[in-house]
């Protein structure tokens, strides 16, 4: 998580960009659940997964896609700041299309799914600080000075 991150030293310009950011500290976890799996072999994946920086890399280019990302300081035409962030289409791209392109296992399909929609919905942008499920004891959470 630290390696991502930690190493982050800008964002790229969006029109929502408080969301856009706390969107990638989401993305940015979902990210570390995946790999952090792989090292528990049979027991967090079925199968070996090769999950790398390109999925993560792709799926911020897709939260910034939805989040009205600026090119040379203008607005994508086919970005509507009224319209709100679709996130079961984010959910799907995400967990089925993109990381889920490599999962071969039913089982693991499912626990992609289950961790997508988890961590990719409106509770993510909330005004208050973000905090992975089951977490809230740890101090994990998108920081506050953010």
């Amino acid at each position: 998580m630290l390696r991502i991150y930690g190493a982050k030293t800008e964002f790229t310009e969006v029109d929502q960009q408080r969301n856009f950011r706390k969107a990638v500290f989401g993305l940015v976890w979902f990210h570390t659940i995946l790999i952090e799996r792989k090292k528990f072999r049979s027991l967090g994946w079925n199968v070996n997964y090769s999950f790398n920086d390109s999925d993560y890399n792709v799926c911020e280019d897709l939260l910034a896609m939805y989040m009205g990302r600026l090119k040379d300081g203008k607005q994508e035409e086919r970005y509507n700041k009224k319209t709100p962030i679709p996130w079961p289409a984010i959910q799907y791209l995400i967990a089925e299309a993109n990381y889920g392109g490599r999962v071969t296992d039913e089982r693991d399909r499912r626990l992609l799914n289950v961790y997508a929609k988890e961590i990719f919905n409106e509770n993510l942008i909330l005004p208050e600080s973000w905090k992975p499920v089951g977490t809230e004891d740890l101090g994990y959470g998108y920081p506050v000075e953010e």
